[in-house]
């Protein structure tokens, strides 16, 4: 028996424009791909053998894709939002569809021209694709694709759709690839906005700016998002609605849970749990935490950052905002942060820095910095990176270092291809 009879068969509930479902997982159109993957994590018992893919020079460039390998599965995230636009199925070998309780493809039974129409109804013709030989029947939102390698089945009165066509019953095509998508075509496929039904109460982050003085001191960030509120009582229903709020260096965690809601999770510093500390007499001790307790995070994931408060005084110290950028060890914890930092060098050029900056566009503003100086050939100085290595607590780090670049708010953790992983935003009079 090969390795392949031994995948469990797994059923799933086909909704146009929307998702595919069963009791354990939903693959929704307009999921964040941070969710997807932690949904996929949760079902690690029936799905395995799953292919993260991404370009690793331009992460950008093209869309990350998710396989479930054992299931035929394949979904498509822009790159950009890093929403699922699309579901692709092209093995229908393990799986088990069904549309309105009717199950239309199963392993004993595979989906063929006949059971895809009389499923989901003859009222769209197909479309006949010469040069592909295929044909291809397309509903909003999914659309079918059944291979026709002999070109003497097809005459030309019939190439204007599936419907018109004459199989003999033993020569039906059966389905080679089921596609869902936002759209009324696969033509005409649109990019879907993050799912409602994904929010679940927390906010989604549209975009961070920088507040900063008078004198141009950063202290704070103006936070717009969208979340969930009853907005006519009447009807008690849930909208979206945008919401802007500043935040400020120095908040309390009271202010901020206030104007951002509960942060998803609340972390400790676990490094400063244990510290080597040096006494008055020179000798050194260790610290278990009991006397110096660790500063703390709130994390909120849907928004893509962490606020780290002063243990003491409760109060707010720094911004870290993630780009969940492909190939960062962090990929797959946050959803994107969408920002926009303005920010000026020492020569007076004012620089903006979004998500998908490369460090090119913005490395002058480390020019003349006092740490870590560095001397190029042209006798140009800049502040050369802290190299930063990170591991789990197994020890292991496939994507290898990233590169850290500071200026007295600022610091920037940048991939090796020069894409930026996240920024630490601070106030220098508050602590390191």
């Amino acid at each position: 028996m090969s390795s392949s009879d031994l995948r469990p068969i797994v059923s799933f509930e086909v909704v146009p424009e929307h998702c595919i479902r069963n009791d354990q997982l939903e693959l929704i159109l307009g999921t964040p791909i941070n969710q997807v993957i932690n949904g996929i994590q949760n079902v690690y018992r029936t799905i395995k053998n799953v292919e993260l893919t991404y370009c690793t020079k331009e992460p950008f460039g093209r869309d990350i894709t998710i396989t479930l390998q054992n299931n035929g599965i394949r979904m498509y995230f822009d790159s950009h939002s890093q929403v699922l636009r699309m579901i692709e199925l092209f093995d229908f070998s393990h799986v088990t569809l069904h549309y309105c309780h009717n199950v239309f493809s199963s392993p004993e039974e595979p989906a063929d021209v006949g059971k895809v129409e009389k499923c989901f109804g003859a009222t769209v013709p197909g479309v006949y694709d010469e040069k592909q030989q295929k044909y291809i029947m397309n509903w909003r939102g999914v659309s079918f694709c059944f291979p026709a390698k002999e070109s003497s089945s097809v005459q030309a009165s019939y190439a204007h759709g599936l419907s018109s066509l004459s199989f003999a019953s033993s020569a039906l095509p059966q389905l080679e690839r089921m596609t869902l998508f936002n759209g009324l075509s696969p033509a005409k496929m649109k990019t879907p906005e993050i799912s409602q039904v994904v929010y679940c109460g927390n906010p989604r982050i549209i975009l961070a700016e920088n507040i900063n003085s008078e004198d141009g001191r950063l202290i704070g960030l103006k936070i717009k998002f969208k979340i969930e509120e009853v907005t006519d009582h009447s009807v008690d229903e849930l909208q979206l609605v945008e919401i802007e709020r500043p935040i400020f260096f120095n908040d309390t965690q009271e202010a901020v849970m206030t104007k951002l809601g509960a942060p998803s999770k609340i972390y400790y510093k676990s490094e400063e749990k244990m510290l080597i500390q040096r006494s008055t007499t020179g000798s050194e001790r260790l610290n278990d935490g009991e006397d110096d307790k660790a500063d703390f995070f709130f994390n909120y994931f849907s928004l893509g950052m962490d606020l780290l408060f002063d243990i003491e005084t409760r109060r707010l110290v720094k911004f870290v905002l993630h780009t969940n950028v492909p190939g960062h060890f962090d990929f797959g914890i946050y959803d994107r942060c969408e920002f926009l930092l303005k920010a000026e060098t020492k020569s007076m050029e004012e620089l903006n820095i979004g998500t998908e900056s490369k460090l090119e566009s913005f490395r002058s503003l480390f020019d003349h910095q006092t740490n870590s100086n560095i001397t190029s050939g042209n006798n140009d100085t800049f502040s050369g990176p802290v190299v930063l290595n990170k591991s789990s607590s197994e020890g292991e780090n496939p994507f290898g270092s990233s590169f850290c670049y500071g200026t007295d708010q600022m610091i920037f953790e940048v991939l090796d291809n020069g894409h930026i992983a996240s920024v630490v935003l601070f106030d220098p009079l508050l602590g390191p």
